[in-house]
């Protein structure tokens, strides 16, 4: 009897034990729970017609600019406008003692008045001489006559000389009077009231036009090829044949909002620098656009042409390999390669083809366009580090205009899908 108690007591304690470890594995391995996808925001690319551009920087420049000198030698008496301000044309600027050019304007006219004087007298006593040689040819001579008409004709000539002495007379003193050659803006004063001024030597002032400004920019050798080459294949037309309208930004300025137009190009590339120089014209009605300011030209290069923009932050690189990752039908992520463009209003273009290179059955490689982005593919727009190609994910869909906009890089709300599953 004790020998079967112990064998009863030995497999209850077996038993317990048994039972003991199977709670102990239960609570050492859960029940597996299956994990989510990951949710990424996607959005469609905005299909719309784009120019490409090509920014250069330039340097403005007034279209008339004018070092105000004296032209008559004294003592500035008077200065008649503000340092800096705007001048009209013909307006007065300075004045110069004017006292001695005017004696010597009143001079000139007396000596006019004289010469006058002396041909009324010397006219008249050739007239008599002849009068006198038709009545009696003996009464007077010859050499009387041809003497008379000489004292006649030198009168003429003093005439003549009388009155050329009274238009410099009249010149010198008119100068005394320095006036703006322009309408325009003002530098200040270079010689103050009492100093003596030099005739065509001391420069009283400089004037610059306002309307319109010219701005110069230099554009590169690669790019003057490719424009010419545009232009040769007819896809553009030259700057000669048409008008080229530019956009410019000073300083802090959000786009291009100056516009203007190209109106001159150098007939040479400057070796030196392999660039050639352009000119652009700006109207500048408000005056505003003062010379010698930096700024940035946007020049069309190429005519308008349809295009996909999508944001920066859509676009990833691998080795220097644009791409983008779609989400397909199924909800998986697709790697696409991309080829990408110049940046329009804040979006990217990227090219809705690339070009692939394959081996041709002949041994020579042949090129074709491979289609890999289209304007209705959900392309990931928050989320690429979170994913990769043949995952599936929770797509969340976003605009892609609003975020551009997003302040700051805020990652902007989701529109939440109509069954809230992100399908």
């Amino acid at each position: 009897m004790n020998v079967l108690r112990c064998g009863c007591r030995l497999c209850l304690l077996a038993l317990m034990l048994l039972v003991a470890t199977a709670v102990g594995c239960e609570h050492k391995h859960p029940p597996v729970v299956a994990t989510p996808p990951p949710i990424v925001q996607v959005s469609q690319a905005v299909a719309r017609p784009v120019t490409d551009y090509q920014i250069f920087t330039a340097r403005t420049q007034a279209v008339e600019s004018v070092d105000i000198k004296a032209r008559v030698t004294g003592f500035l008496t008077k200065i008649h406008f503000q340092d800096g301000g705007e001048v009209k044309k013909d307006q007065v600027l300075f004045e110069i003692d004017d006292r001695p050019y005017k004696a010597s304007l009143d001079a000139a006219k007396a000596q006019l008045e004289f010469s006058q004087a002396a041909l009324v007298k010397n006219k008249a006593d050739y007239d008599i001489g002849l009068a006198v040689q038709k009545q009696n040819k003996g009464a007077i001579s010859e050499q009387e006559i041809d003497k008379r008409r000489g004292s006649w004709e030198e009168s003429k000539a003093g005439v003549d000389k009388a009155k050329a002495s009274l238009e410099s007379a009249q010149l010198y003193y008119d100068w005394c009077k320095v006036t703006s050659p322009l309408d325009g803006r003002a530098n200040r004063h270079f010689v103050d009231v009492g100093a003596l001024v030099s005739q065509d030597t001391t420069v009283l002032t400089n004037v610059v036009s306002l309307k319109p400004t010219w701005a110069y920019f230099d554009v590169d050798e690669n790019t003057l090829l490719r424009v010419q080459k545009l232009v040769a294949e007819g896809k553009v037309k030259g700057v000669r044949e048409s008008t080229i309208t530019v956009g410019m930004a000073l300083g802090g300025d959000k786009g291009y909002p100056i516009q203007g137009t190209i109106d001159f190009l150098s007939n040479q590339v400057d070796p030196n620098t392999g660039s050639l120089r352009v000119r652009a014209v700006f109207p500048n009605d408000d005056g505003n656009l003062a010379a010698g300011l930096f700024g940035r030209i946007r020049v069309p290069i190429g005519q308008e042409h349809p295009a996909l923009l999508v944001n920066d932050q859509a676009i990833g690189t691998n080795q220097g390999q644009k791409f983008v990752l779609v989400v397909n039908e199924k909800d998986e992520v697709e790697y696409h390669p991309v080829e990408v463009g110049q940046l329009h209003d804040g979006l990217r273009e990227v090219m809705p083809s690339i070009t692939v290179t394959e081996p041709g059955k002949d041994g020579k490689d042949t090129t074709k366009q491979l289609r890999v982005l289209g304007p209705n593919d959900r392309i990931i727009v928050d989320g690429l580090q979170r994913v990769r190609p043949g995952m599936k994910v929770d797509p969340r869909p976003v605009d892609m205009l609003t975020l551009m906009n997003a302040p700051g890089g805020a990652t902007p709300k989701v529109m939440p899908p109509k069954d809230g599953k992100g399908k």
